[in-house]
């Protein structure tokens, strides 16, 4: 039992440590930080834009860290917020011209990286592997609700 809590924390961390290293030496070619791969990347897949709640949601980060974030790429002339009354996080958020240009760039990058870093699985391999941090995360989300006090 210890042997595989070894395992699999090591596995996720060093994975992310990894990923982390990837996004920042990447995004610094592009004179951007690691942190905006995923604002950038999700936006690009949603050329209609969306919101700073549902950007948040699609990159795994709180409203402060994609408002900070949005900031950054809106000062970098990458991103603007539409404005639409007073509801600041309901306005949609879209790339611009210069921004869709990098969000291409980050794109491709991102697919070969996943390419190079898939070597040796089989699609259905990585399939099997996606359902099963699927149901990890989804028994140690149950596991962390009972943490928190009701």
């Amino acid at each position: 039992m210890e042997q595989r809590y070894t395992t699999f924390s090591l596995l996720l961390i060093n994975i992310s440590r990894c990923v982390q290293r990837i996004k920042n030496v990447e995004m610094t070619a592009l004179g951007l930080k690691g942190k905006q791969v995923q604002c950038l990347f999700g936006l690009y897949n949603c050329p209609e834009g969306v919101n700073l709640t549902k950007l948040g949601e699609m990159c795994g980060e709180d409203k402060g860290m994609m408002s900070r974030t949005v900031k950054e790429l809106t000062e970098e002339g990458l991103v603007y917020v539409e404005k639409e009354g007073g509801r600041k996080y309901k306005n949609p958020i879209r790339l611009t011209e210069k921004g869709e240009h990098i969000a291409q760039i980050v794109a491709e990058k991102i697919s070969a990286i996943l390419e190079e870093g898939s070597v040796g699985i089989s699609d259905d391999e990585r399939s099997q592997l996606y359902r099963s941090l699927g149901v990890i995360l989804e028994n140690l989300t149950h596991i962390c609700k009972n943490y928190d006090p009701q």
